[in-house]
């Protein structure tokens, strides 16, 4: 049973507004519902209601929502989730990133990746940058993630197991990614238009294979048990997903996959 701690992130809600707010000494939190002291709720288990306030344990998504402080379009938690999918992260993988933004992908990345793994990420605005790096040192739970206020991308490292890009001309950094790909390394991009798209498919062959468009779309509905209907306005089109695989042009002349038939397992 996991309690309610000094400097812990609590998720406030109070009817249907959300605050997520780190428990400071001394401090409470003012707001419509009444004063909360946070004093009062050291030692207590999350998920409980606490005067006219409900008190959770906050998740991914609250943190990205309602905690790192945007100055640029994030991406959201829909189109997120399904990037770190597509890119198969887990603990011990290793990204690399370019255009940092206010850096809500960096920390999914960083949360994605675990503390085995690593994120590298660049950013050219001095701004964002900065913002960015209060977000990953206010939310990261792992020392894990490199930002470096660099438009050139210049990274000693290679050999990652997938890239991100997420810049107004993304073929611009193609050859770059390619390069710090390791073999068969997944590749991931967002934009918001349709015209980039065409662009990104003109030069993207070069470079990769198995190339996908997608757009996902997410509606919400009204949890009245009387009338369950979708609310009237969504958050439609946040931008398109495309992804491919580094895919080597010459025919290799190196060890094949299988070098030793007789060193493999027989297929059942």
């Amino acid at each position: 049973m996991k309690t309610i701690e000094w400097d812990s992130l609590i998720l406030i809600m109070y009817k249907d507004r959300k605050y997520l707010k780190r428990i400071s000494q001394g401090q409470a939190f003012h707001g419509k519902g009444g004063i909360l002291s946070y004093s009062e709720l050291i030692g207590k288990t999350y998920g409980i209601r606490f005067g006219q306030y409900e008190i959770f344990e906050p998740s991914l998504e609250d943190i990205v929502m309602y905690g790192l402080r945007r100055e640029t379009q994030i991406v959201f938690p829909k189109d997120a989730a399904f990037i770190c999918f597509k890119l198969g992260l887990k603990n011990g993988s290793r990204i690399v990133e370019i255009g940092t933004g206010s850096g809500v992908l960096t920390f999914m990345f960083s949360r994605i990746v675990g503390p085995h793994g690593k994120v590298v990420s660049f950013e050219k605005e001095e701004r964002h940058y900065k913002n960015a790096k209060k977000n990953m040192e206010r939310f990261a739970e792992w020392n894990n993630t490199e930002l470096y206020h660099n438009e050139e991308v210049d990274c000693a490292e290679e050999g990652f197991d997938a890239a991100f890009i997420d810049v107004r001309e993304p073929w611009m950094y193609f050859e770059k990614s390619y390069n710090l790909l390791k073999e068969s390394g997944l590749l991931g991009i967002i934009v918001p238009t349709a015209n980039q798209i065409s662009d990104i498919l003109k030069e993207a062959p070069r470079f990769f294979s198995d190339i996908e468009v997608i757009e996902i779309m997410l509606r919400k509905y009204k949890t009245v048990a009387e009338r369950v209907r979708p609310f009237d306005r969504m958050v439609a089109h946040t931008g398109y997903l495309v992804f491919g695989r580094k895919l080597r042009a010459e025919s290799q002349e190196t060890m094949p996959l299988c070098a030793n038939i007789h060193e493999t397992l027989p297929i059942q």
